[in-house]
């Protein structure tokens, strides 16, 4: 869960250093093919993701994503952090902050946005929404919020998925000026996640 600290302080500086350039030029963002504007990626032969072309491979986002892409000029970003669900529930089930009641999803949607709600000051939330994608339980979760030392309110558009062994956390963020630029990119995203084994 330290990720998450790791890549809000990363995302703080890169912002405070990206925000005050003019990039406007580079924004402009028309629906993408998924046949012609993105590559799959497979990761450790484990599970497929669409990536926008665009986007180039990120080393420096979050040491412990499975995959981190970013573009630094149109300020679009998307990461993914999987977690043994095994690992998860033990955890937070000795902590008494796993509920049984919940599904998984539901469960590691909640324990991560308390981890992200503490380093990011949320100003507006969207309701979770609940869907299948490939297969698998998924919530999605969209908000906007300030990091510390960043003068512009980040987007964030975060899906939740339980795999069989594994859950995952998909974040795609921008500025929340470009929310609605971005906005059916990061679904066409989310949506095409998909296991491979």
């Amino acid at each position: 869960m330290k990720q998450i600290l790791k890549l809000t302080l990363f995302l703080s500086l890169l912002l405070t250093t990206s925000s005050c350039l003019d990039f406007s030029q580079f924004t402009e963002e028309k629906k993408l093919s998924l046949d012609d504007d993105f590559d799959i990626v497979k990761v450790n032969a484990e599970y497929s993701i669409a990536v926008p072309k665009y986007m180039k491979k990120a080393t420096a986002l979050n040491e412990e994503a499975s995959l981190q892409y970013a573009n630094i000029y149109k300020e679009a970003y998307l990461v993914v952090i999987d977690e043994p669900i095994d690992d998860v529930k033990e955890l937070f089930t000795e902590m008494e902050e796993w509920d049984n009641a919940k599904t998984t999803v539901a469960n590691y949607s909640a324990i991560q946005m308390g981890f992200l709600k503490e380093n990011i000051n949320i100003k507006k939330q969207l309701p979770p929404r609940s869907l299948t994608i490939n297969g698998m339980d998924a919530e999605i979760v969209e908000f906007e919020g300030r990091v510390e030392d960043v003068l512009y309110d980040i987007a964030y558009t975060l899906a939740f998925v339980a795999g069989d062994d594994k859950v995952y956390m998909i974040m795609n963020w921008t500025l929340a000026s470009k929310k609605d630029t971005f906005q059916h990119t990061y679904e066409q995203i989310i949506n095409s996640f998909n296991l491979l084994k």
